[in-house]
């Protein structure tokens, strides 16, 4: 298949997307969307909560190869290792990716925020897209994209602080589709969005290079309030163009939505994705 990448000077050129990388996270499941249409993928363990043991059949709990790992993908740059990040044309980040966090979720007070701190995991995700990565970032992993392009998109809260955007209400939005291209695919020009989890990242505005793809009312809580406000029209699914490279952010996770819906979204802010690529990306493989 084919991957449609921006240049600088706005033109455009044809580069294989042949493997892709899925980073699995406790929120979301992207992954499945991909299995779903056939495209495929390797996964890459980037759980902070969910447990990596099993209980045998002698009624022993067994510890899983946790296998390739989201440090791994993002931090060895300076080694000869199948699994870097420059061996991939996508990166899916799923929300609930460790290490782009303040907290471990579920009132623990532990530190998650070693991917943010590394001094080398954020610039490497930056020129990687720069230099034509095309990355899917959803919900949680929202710091990611604050720290690589924090003039794209305008979060709510303070841009200084890690998870301060995470502040929107659960429940389901209906929502509008400005983006002509996605109305004609999805056959209407709104679209009901589940959001199946508080506390998510909410957004405010977007930079006048952003492509807003569906938008929304979302309700928020503000840090020590009581009660709800709301933002109109919030920005849900946006895309850019980041040097040679795309990215593409969704404040609701696709798990949640009906295929439908996921698959046009996913396909439309994810430039050259197409159906049907098979095993191509079982090419990558760990050592």
């Amino acid at each position: 298949m084919l991957l449609l990448l921006a240049c600088q000077d706005q033109g455009f050129t044809e580069v294989a997307l042949d493997a892709i990388a899925v980073i699995q996270g406790d929120f979301d499941d992207a992954q499945s969307a991909l299995t779903r249409n056939d495209v495929g993928s390797l996964d890459y363990n980037g759980y902070i909560d969910q447990a990596t043991w099993w209980v045998g059949s002698d009624d022993r709990p067994q510890r899983d190869d946790p296998g390739r790992s989201v440090e791994q993908l993002l931090t060895d740059v300076d080694e000869d290792l199948d699994w870097q990040v420059e061996n991939y044309n996508a990166v899916f980040v799923n929300s609930g990716t460790r290490g782009f966090n303040a907290f471990r979720y579920n009132l623990s007070v532990e530190a998650d925020d070693s991917l943010l701190k590394h001094e080398d995991a954020v610039p490497n995700v930056c020129n990687w897209v720069n230099g034509g990565g095309s990355l899917y970032v959803g919900d949680w992993s929202y710091d990611l994209v604050e720290a690589c392009w924090p003039d794209a998109i305008e979060f709510y809260g303070d841009d200084e602080v890690v998870d301060a955007a995470q502040a929107g209400a659960a429940g389901d939005v209906i929502a509008d589709v400005p983006d002509e291209r996605l109305r004609e695919d999805l056959g209407a020009s709104v679209v009901n969005l589940v959001f199946n989890y508080s506390a998510f990242a909410v957004v405010e505005s977007v930079g006048s290079d952003v492509e807003v793809l569906v938008t929304g009312d979302v309700r928020y809580q503000p840090e020590g309030a009581t009660l709800y406000e709301e933002i109109d029209d919030s920005p849900l699914a946006v895309r850019f163009v980041s040097g040679q490279g795309q990215v593409f952010f969704t404040s609701f996770h696709l798990v949640a939505q009906t295929p439908a819906v996921t698959d046009a979204i996913l396909f439309r802010g994810l430039e050259g994705l197409e159906a049907g690529a098979g095993s191509q990306s079982a090419e990558v493989e760990s050592e």
